[in-house]
């Protein structure tokens, strides 16, 4: 789409006073600042492009809602986006990041932020100011520590830190009382954290691939409301007899663990030890 035919659609979309506007797989490089004539769009869709810089007009957008800018090119983003007071869900995966701006926490109606594989290196802590956070993905990157201010997020339910390098977690994340859902999959962690023992909604734990040797029967007893526990592919390869009838535990790579598992995929279905 060259420039002409996108001014024509924002000019259209503004003049219609449309609710969504996708500029998605169009193959843009720039957005111009005619975006900011998008004054009654609440989704905005500009993922799948080429873009280098999110542009700073988004700011000036008072109803925007959710917006998508994964898999384009962005190094960083404005520090505009900050304004953004109405957002409840935005997107920025797929993009050479490296870091989120400190402004990022003044998203306080944000409900859901992935920042999955953008090369974080670290989590600003101004990300504990989003007191709406429902959702939060920052699988593979590489960060190696979680900043303590995390665990203000009283109502965050879905945590994903999966193929990070991170080996410990700030006791402070015990403090996610609804927090059910956590995966710490491919990190290198040599032990559960203890924050997660105080994580009295947590269903659901993900841990498989770190460095877990043994955990302590105590460890598991305090987990005891958990419906699912994955700990394969960790150096603790097989159940003590006494767990023989925690079946919602998962550990090596037993055949009944795995196969015609829809959660596992194939290739380690049918892959022989």
């Amino acid at each position: 789409m060259d420039l002409l035919e996108l001014e024509q659609l924002i000019e259209k979309a503004a003049k219609c006073k449309s609710h969504v506007v996708n500029l998605s797989h169009r193959g843009l490089t720039i957005v111009t600042n005619n975006v900011a004539k998008l004054t009654d769009v609440r989704h905005l869709l500009l993922n799948d492009n080429k873009l280098l810089m999110a542009p700073s007009e988004l700011s000036l957008l008072p109803l925007l809602e959710e917006l998508m800018l994964d898999n384009n090119q962005l190094t960083m983003l404005p520090k505009e986006i900050g304004c953004l007071c109405h957002i409840r869900n935005l997107s920025v995966s797929c993009n050479p990041l490296g870091i989120l701006p400190g402004e990022i926490g003044k998203l306080t109606s944000l409900c859901e932020l992935w920042v999955v594989e953008c090369q974080l290196v670290s989590i600003p802590k101004e990300i504990g100011e989003l007191c709406n956070l429902r959702k939060l993905s920052l699988r593979k990157n590489n960060i190696s520590q979680v900043p303590s201010e995390l665990g203000k997020l009283h109502r965050l339910q879905w945590l994903c830190l999966e193929e990070n390098l991170l080996s410990e977690l700030p006791e402070q994340l015990g403090n996610l009382k609804y927090l059910s859902y956590l995966n710490l999959n491919s990190n290198k962690f040599r032990n559960i954290p203890g924050c997660l023992l105080l994580m009295s909604a947590l269903t659901t734990l993900h841990m498989r691939n770190n460095l877990v040797a043994n955990i302590p029967d105590s460890t598991i007893l305090a987990l005891s409301d958990l419906t699912r526990l994955d700990l394969r592919f960790n150096l603790m390869n097989e159940k003590p007899s006494h767990w023989k009838g925690l079946e919602y535990i998962l550990i090596g790579l037993e055949e009944n663990n795995v196969q015609n598992n829809p959660q596992v995929p194939l290739f380690v279905q049918h892959r022989r030890l």
